[in-house]
């Protein structure tokens, strides 16, 4: 069972955003190598090359849950976590609010780790070692049956 839930609308838009004004000034930065020179040109692009990679995670962002064999975590295109089922302590559904991780994405918070697209419930594993995986999908509940069935039958 794969469960894959993409970007909300605004980070996609400001993703693009990103990736439409800074790719162009990158390109006018390569236009205008010879009149302004190497250094400054190159010092221009540098951080226009950083922003440009945040907006294509931002366009490309989804999370994405895969129940087979193991548990698979991914926050695509930056980070995977391939949980074994002898690993997981619990599995519940809880609702989940950024604010508990102080954004959306990828995010971190002591013993938690956060795959977060907003407000929305969320499937939080807890492992033997108590370190929680909380991960927003757009159907919750039937990935943590999966898991619970595939826990049941071990």
């Amino acid at each position: 069972m794969t469960e894959t839930t993409n970007g909300p609308a605004w980070m996609r838009v400001l993703g693009a955003f990103l990736l439409l004004s800074f790719g162009g000034m990158v390109a006018l930065m390569v236009l205008l190598v010879r009149e302004i020179g190497i250094g400054p040109a190159t010092l221009t692009m540098l951080p226009a090359v950083l922003v440009l990679g945040a907006g294509f995670v931002l366009v490309t962002a989804s999370v994405r849950v895969d129940v087979a064999d193991s548990v698979d975590l991914r926050f695509f295109p930056l980070w995977r976590r391939q949980l074994e089922y002898s690993e997981l302590e619990s599995v519940r559904v809880e609702e989940q609010s950024w604010f508990r991780f102080g954004g959306v994405g990828l995010r971190w918070n002591g013993a938690a780790t956060g795959l977060i697209l907003g407000n929305r419930p969320a499937v939080v594993l807890r492992t033997r070692r108590n370190h929680e995986y909380v991960v927003q999908c757009s159907d919750p509940e039937r990935v943590a049956e999966h898991i619970r069935a595939r826990l049941v039958a071990r």
